[in-house]
């Protein structure tokens, strides 16, 4: 294969984080379509990327008109759906954004298919691709994993009635934004049993009646492997927030610190590592994906679709617990 032409569905910000980040300037890279209910923001990409490909309402006219060779699926939480269902019907590889979607059961037909055709798939779980992170991965791979706690105490709310306070339409903070540390999680100790979460809401008066996302969530974790965790978020502190991630293990302490995921362990011995992050992860997952088109070869790729929806599970049962005030099995 020559150059892969892609197909862009979505075009908001993180659609053009992944561009900026490095993704237009790949020089085995043709973009043929970019779909948006907003021809104006299409546009935007596409200008972006010195004016290549056309820009479509839907995305089942882009494919059969572009004929792209795989599609970067960019979308809110609440809009996934035919995206996916088009790149099935017409059996393209595709990159989709987390959280893969809103509806669990959803999610899990479409795993199923992508099962089904074996079709090539990555999910956007950035952190997994930087250095930092797989350094203690492999650390935990000899190491029996212990505790681990953290979160998201930032908010992107800025006043506007946007979709993401909106928790139907975002499944809210944690669902959409902590998702990144509860993927962390389970890509550091493996796979989640059992989830018990509580919410919190009008602690601030002032909200607008739209404003339906929980101000705060404690989420208490326990691994399969024994483990146990408490992953947090909340929009709430206007000082002193920030993300971040520590994990225990029997000889082993790593405090991650920011959305870079820069680190610093802690072994036997006083012994210490620091490694600060600088990598383009959005640059990183976009190369190995583009790589795996080329090559049928999907080793690069660190979270497949079947790998997303574990994450996506977890966090839909932390809404469930904290509506039903009873820990969820998985």
């Amino acid at each position: 294969m020559g150059k892969v032409k892609l197909g862009f569905i979505g075009a908001g910000k993180i659609a053009k984080a992944h561009l900026e980040q490095g993704l237009k300037d790949f020089p085995d890279v043709e973009f043929t379509g970019w779909c948006n209910p907003s021809e104006k923001a299409a546009a935007g990409l596409r200008d972006l990327c010195g004016g290549q490909g056309k820009v479509y309402a839907d995305a089942e006219s882009m494919i059969k008109e572009a004929r792209p060779d795989a599609l970067f699926i960019l979308l809110p939480p609440f809009a996934h759906g035919p995206a996916e269902l088009a790149a099935l019907k017409h059996n393209i590889p595709f990159f989709v954004e987390k959280p893969v979607a809103l509806d669990l059961r959803f999610a899990e037909k479409i795993a199923k298919r992508v099962e089904k055709k074996n079709l090539l798939t990555s999910v956007g779980y950035m952190s997994r691709y930087r250095a930092s992170v797989n350094t203690v991965r492999e650390l935990f791979q000899v190491q029996k994993p212990v505790l681990l706690q953290g979160g998201w105490l930032l908010g992107m709310w800025d006043g506007s009635d946007g979709w993401w306070v909106r928790k139907h339409l975002s499944g809210g903070q944690f669902l959409e934004q902590a998702t990144h540390a509860v993927d962390l999680a389970r890509y550091l100790f493996g796979d989640v049993q059992s989830v018990y979460a509580v919410a919190q809401r009008g602690v601030k008066a002032a909200r607008p009646a739209y404003f339906t996302i929980d101000d705060s969530m404690m989420v208490q974790l326990v691994f399969k492997n024994g483990a146990v965790g408490n992953i947090y978020c909340s929009v709430i502190p206007n000082v002193g927030g920030g993300v971040g991630l520590t994990a225990y293990g029997v000889d082993l302490c790593a405090r991650f610190s920011g959305a870079e995921c820069n680190v610093t362990i802690e072994l036997p011995e006083n012994k210490k590592i620091e490694i600060a992050s600088g990598e383009k992860a959005l640059a990183l997952e976009s190369r190995a994906f583009i790589d795996a088109v080329k090559t049928g070869d999907r080793s690069g790729i660190k979270s497949s679709y079947e790998d997303g929806l574990k994450t996506l599970a977890v966090t839909v049962a932390a809404n469930q617990s904290a509506e039903s005030g009873k820990a969820v099995k998985l």
